[in-house]
């Protein structure tokens, strides 16, 4: 398993810089990767260790012929890079492979697709560590990657308080977020607690923007203090924009038209606006996620859906400087996603981007990221907040003086409102 893991991690960093994973698809076939616990659908994939729990990963491809994939699992540390220290069968009691049996062709649809699914653990399958992991979908013929997904195992030992706060600092008090929390670890006694914990903090399901090793301010008996101003503050951003394509004979919310030709639907939004420096309106949005459903609904909507080629407008009259601006959302997979890069078009005085995407409510939203930087900022696009409802996840990993791999002992969601 070391060696063919060895040449799978050769194919997915290759050209990169660094060795750590990310929510990415190879191909550009594949479309619409959806990986949530049904039961409890969130932005964020955790389950339970040893619980009666599961999530379920689907994909579409764009072809009329059923391909051979299998799919496998990676541990990770809490940066997303392979734990290097344990072997497969450490952290997964079952094969190192299985093959996705779950194959579904789309049925009546403009465009044929075919709809591939799975779930675990399952009676084959079982995690044996808590953490970071990596669900890796090949071809095995070639060894090809085709997407990468992140996703955890819990194993709760600790209690997380959040305490959110607007920011002292008066640069930041009415455009950002303040994101205190404590932590109670009086269960995993530790006698170096300020390098044993580490904690990660995330925004809407943006890894981009992740907070990560963050450490405790100061230790008060059993309680991780975490309070650095420094370290804990995110943009507020906005509330997301929503387009609503369920219904492809009837205009939905921010549609402008819909039409069909050359064998495939177009929607065309109606254009959007730069809302950086307005006043704060607080609209409904769901924190960037979206949702696959067509109207009038009629059977398996992961099968009758239809794709559609949606052609978005972001009107500026010159471009930003030094800055590239990008399309945020969960249908970008979480982080800084070049497919979703957008062009602009001094003659038209708007950026642009023509994407392929199936029928459902997307929220989504303009970001920039500046030469330099490593995330996406909402400061020159569609402007940041302090009052905007958001979704927070803490975790908190523990890796003792003897442990080999970083543990997932916390979870705590909550919403900054």
């Amino acid at each position: 398993m070391r060696l063919i893991l060895s040449i799978i991690l050769g194919l997915v960093f290759q050209g990169g810089f660094c060795n750590s994973f990310k929510n990415e698809i190879f191909k550009n076939s594949i479309k619409t990767v959806i990986l949530e616990n049904e039961q409890s659908p969130q932005s964020i994939p955790i389950i339970k260790l040893n619980a009666e729990e599961q999530l379920t990963l689907r994909f579409d491809e764009i072809s009329s012929e059923a391909g051979h994939y299998e799919y496998t699992f990676i541990k990770c540390n809490v940066n997303w890079e392979p734990e290097t220290d344990v072997f497969y069968h450490d952290y997964i009691e079952g094969m190192e492979y299985e093959i996705i049996n779950d194959i579904q062709f789309s049925e009546n649809t403009a465009i044929n697709y075919v709809h591939y699914s799975f779930s675990f653990p399952n009676d084959q399958l079982k995690f044996l560590m808590s953490g970071n992991y990596i669900v890796l979908v090949k071809n095995p013929d070639d060894n090809t990657v085709l997407l990468t997904r992140k996703f955890y195992i819990l194993d709760q030992k600790v209690k997380i308080t959040p305490n959110p706060v607007a920011p002292v600092d008066f640069d930041y008090r009415y455009t950002h977020q303040l994101i205190n929390f404590s932590v109670n670890h009086q269960f995993v006694p530790s006698d170096n607690p300020m390098n044993e914990f580490k904690a990660v903090v995330i925004q809407n399901g943006r890894y981009d923007n992740a907070k990560y090793n963050l450490k405790p301010l100061y230790v008060n008996h059993n309680n991780l203090v975490y309070s650095d101003e420094k370290q804990n503050m995110f943009e507020g951003e906005n509330e997301y924009r929503i387009i609503d394509f369920r219904d492809v004979r009837q205009l939905g919310t921010g549609v402008e038209n819909i039409y069909y030709t050359d064998s495939i639907y177009h929607v065309i939004p109606t254009p959007d606006y730069k809302r950086a420096y307005l006043k704060y309106r607080n609209d409904i949005d769901h924190n960037g996620r979206f949702f696959i459903e067509r109207k009038p609904r009629t059977g398996n909507p992961h099968l009758t859906t239809e794709y559609a080629f949606v052609h978005f407008r972001f009107a500026r009259k010159m471009a930003l400087d030094s800055s590239t601006v990008y399309m945020l959302g969960d249908f970008t997979n979480g982080e800084v996603n070049n497919d979703f890069k957008m062009v602009y078009k001094d003659s038209l005085e708007h950026y642009e981007a023509h994407k392929l995407l199936k029928q459902g409510v997307y929220d989504y939203a303009y970001a920039a990221r500046k030469i330099g930087d490593n995330y996406l900022k909402w400061e020159d696009t569609d402007g940041t907040h302090f009052q905007t409802n958001n979704s927070y996840t803490i975790l908190i990993y523990y890796k003792g003086f003897n442990d080999l791999v970083d543990s997932l002992i916390g979870v705590k969601r909550f919403s900054y409102r």
